[in-house]
């Protein structure tokens, strides 16, 4: 590792913006191993070629003060004799939602397979990339570019017989240079790949390309300007290898394809007949109005989303596999200028973490089902690299959505390990006062969140419960201090935490009092409180332990005296600046404080007078918390006994996302398509809570060593499904026999004992 060389094509710090690279490496091998693990990374990203056959992408995101680096076995990918390494890299050139640039760029290779070295170094050749585009609109204001790619520059650069003697040896800087002072393992595994293709045909469209299309820099823009009248499709016809008549000179044919449900993945075109003077532009959607996908461009909505590419094809045979990958249920391609019939395959690379689903859920109601079902492919669509609010418009690693994802592969999984690289990566992105960003790596400085900082200390609880492991919380308890700090030094004489104007505190969607002293950032402080008491406790800390506590009993205190009316036994919306109070009625409130546990004499009250009027309502309530925070206002529910009033609510209001033919769960009820996300994993929570309350699995002790069963027999005739813990797989389910009665049963895995419940 040390050995090799940063490389690029000239000064890594110049001319980088949306900048391509390819580099090579010619060598021989006398036999062939039987394994041939290489290192390898790039800033920003790279594509990974042996003998002109894809291998893999990289790497994952992450910081470069310890960039993350791939080990990948090559060995099936060798031949005897000659064989070609060809690496594409890409630098974003500006920093997003997901990278941060260091105005550097560079590859980094190392290994050797035989007796050659195939580090990089002087020993490599590189090029700039000519074939791609570079000046062009960005996908949306959290991400990269658009990709315009013109195959008519691209030549044989893969193969053994092309001749690199023009290209250049590569500038070169030393192994733990600046911006890269250190190297580590990404610490989860590579993505999951499978090529997939489209199912249906949805509709067609044609008209005349509109003035300068050629030269256009956003396609999503020159589709928003052109008349696209679109007519429903036969269905019947091959979506996944089309037959296109010539559209004429500058005019052009656009078909709709449905992929059936939310895909994640690179677009893969390869066409056939091309004269060399086609383009073929194509735009993802994730939802169609009646003929027509639904693309706002732009100008129509706050993230200017503009997911589009462009491939000039090159006479003959082109193909083209996009370089990033995107989220989303329909593709548009649009054929401009096209003259003679071409054959266009059209395929999808999908990309995903590779999860190990293990959890099952079936019950006599179908609708619950679908809503199982919807709720595990969000999950599995909004992991990747990271856990991502979406697949589609930015690709953040938001952690207050990570705290209901990862609660949510629990069960699915037991895999803890991106939820435990992503605390570390919140964490390491701390303000000098101990704010987070409300997702990391990131740029986007206006993304503080105090309350999302506060749900990063609950995620080192969450963390730990689930594991029974303390060392990640150990490993970052300097961090975790450093975080108590500002929320003590901000602290108002009153007691309570005041809205630091400087920052974001987002809470919910709900339209929430966020003025002075709002109750629920205090009430998510009092929680964290209570978690970081534990887990100081837990790791024989006794001197923060008390710190803390003393600071909890201060808070507690505080809520108590200013943030509740004894004579209405209601709680507050919170304090104005001047001490007034604020009577909004937010059932966000008395959630958390049943979660808190305070004032639990009224926890029954708080439950059937504020939050099942709510859910059993048709979302009217006028502070109505967005599918994200049902997650907080189920769990209180819970725990309060409205088994049965949880279900049902999911029943409605998530049954409506399947009525609708949503095959992921939407970011906002009723979300506006092209603006707001359709596949939010943030929304996906019915996995934890079908599996909690009808198949009666519940949590005891840290690490699952102790579980209670107590099914919720509900209205059903029968239910049964799995769970995922990190000792194996519980199985449970029960039947009705007949009014009354049912049978249950119960398989669990060595390891753990369950706590006596009602059956």
């Amino acid at each position: 590792m040390k050995n090799s060389k940063w490389i690029w094509t000239d000064d890594s710090g110049y001319n980088l913006v949306n900048s391509w690279v390819q580099a090579r490496k010619v060598f021989q091998l006398k036999n062939v191993p039987n394994r041939a693990v290489i290192g390898i990374t790039a800033d920003s990203q790279y594509r990974l070629y042996l003998n002109g056959k894809y291998v893999n992408r990289g790497p994952a995101r992450g910081f470069q003060e310890s960039w993350p680096y791939d080990s990948v076995d090559i060995a099936q990918f060798l031949r005897k004799g000659k064989n070609i390494i060809a690496v594409l890299v890409h630098n974003y050139g500006i920093g997003n939602y997901q990278y941060i640039h260091k105005s550097c760029a560079g590859l980094l290779v190392w290994g050797k397979i035989g007796n050659e070295d195939i580090s990089t170094g002087k020993e490599w050749k590189i090029r700039l990339a000519s074939c791609f585009k570079t000046v062009l609109t960005r996908t949306s204001k959290q991400s990269g570019f658009q990709e315009h790619f013109d195959a008519r520059f691209e030549d044989n650069w893969m193969s053994g017989s092309y001749g690199d003697s023009n290209w250049s040896q590569p500038h070169c800087m030393d192994y733990g240079s600046m911006p890269w002072p250190k190297l580590e393992q990404r610490g989860i595994p590579l993505l999951k790949e499978e090529i997939i293709f489209p199912k249906t045909l949805a509709s067609k469209a044609s008209g005349k390309c509109a003035k300068d299309y050629k030269n256009s820099v956003s396609v999503v823009e020159l589709y928003s300007n052109e008349e696209q009248k679109w007519l429903s499709s036969d269905e019947s016809e091959n979506t996944a290898a089309l037959k296109i008549v010539p559209s004429g000179k500058d005019k052009f044919i656009s078909y709709c394809i449905d992929f059936g449900k939310e895909v994640v993945g690179s677009i893969r075109l390869s066409v056939a007949g091309g004269a060399g003077n086609e383009i073929i532009d194509t735009i993802v959607s994730e939802s169609i109005n009646g003929s027509e996908p639904v693309i706002l461009g732009s100008k129509f909505q706050g993230s200017r989303v503009n997911f589009g590419n462009r491939l000039f094809l090159r006479k003959g045979k082109t193909k083209h596999e996009q370089f990033d990958y995107w989220g989303f249920r329909y593709l548009v391609i649009i054929i401009r200028n096209s003259a003679k019939t071409l054959n266009i395959n059209v395929s999808l690379r999908s990309v995903g973490y590779p999860m190990e689903i293990k959890s099952e859920f079936k019950s006599s109601d179908s609708k619950l089902n679908s809503v199982y079902e919807i709720s595990s492919w969000t999950q599995q669509c909004c992991m990747l690299d990271a856990y991502v609010d979406c697949p589609w418009r930015e690709q953040a690693q938001w952690w207050g959505d990570a705290r209901v994802q990862g609660k949510n592969t629990f069960y699915l999984s037991a895999d803890a390990r991106l939820f435990a690289r992503g605390i570390k990566q919140i964490g390491t992105q701390q303000l000098e006062n101990g704010l987070l960003y409300g997702h990391a790596p990131t740029i986007a400085h206006h993304c503080i969140l105090p309350d999302f900082t506060l749900t990063w200390i609950l995620t080192h609880w969450d963390y730990y419960w689930q594991t029974g492991d303390l060392a990640l919380f150990k490993s970052m308890k300097d961090n975790v201090h450093k975080t108590l700090n500002y929320f003590q030094e901000v602290t108002a004489k009153n007691g309570l935490l005041p809205h630091d104007k400087r920052y974001w505190l987002f809470m919910d969607w709900a339209g929430l009092f966020d003025e002075g002293y709002p109750t629920l950032y205090n009430l998510f402080y009092l929680v964290a409180l209570e978690k970081v008491v534990k887990l100081f406790k837990l790791s024989g800390d006794n001197n923060s332990v008390k710190l803390y506590s003393k600071r909890m009993k201060t808070l507690k205190s505080a809520i108590e005296k200013r943030l509740y009316n004894k004579g209405t036994k209601k709680i507050l919306a919170g304090l104005f600046w001047n001490d007034k109070p604020a009577t909004q009625s937010i059932p966000h409130n008395y959630a958390l404080a049943i979660i808190a546990g305070l004032f639990p004499e009224h926890h029954d009250d708080f439950a059937r007078k504020q939050l099942l009027p709510l859910i059993k309502g048709e979302r009217e309530h006028p502070v109505l918390p967005s599918p994200f925070f049902m997650f907080y206002i189920f769990e209180a529910l819970k725990k309060c006994g409205y088994n049965k009033e949880v279900v049902d609510c999911i029943r409605r209001w998530w049954g409506d996302m399947v009525d609708r033919g949503l095959t992921t769960t939407e970011e906002l009820w009723n979300a506006k398509a092209g603006d707001n996300s359709l596949c939010h994993a943030w929304s996906a929570h019915p996995i934890v809570h079908l599996s909690d309350i009808l198949l009666g699995i519940n949590q005891e002790k840290p690490g699952w060593k102790e579980i209670s069963f107590s099914p919720e027999f509900s209205d059903l005739e029968y239910a049964r499904g799995k769970v995922a813990t990190p000792l194996g797989v519980i199985e449970s389910g029960w039947e009705k026999i007949e009014a009354g009665r049912y049978k249950t049963f119960l398989k669990l895995p060595k390891g753990i004992t369950v706590k006596k419940g009602r059956y």
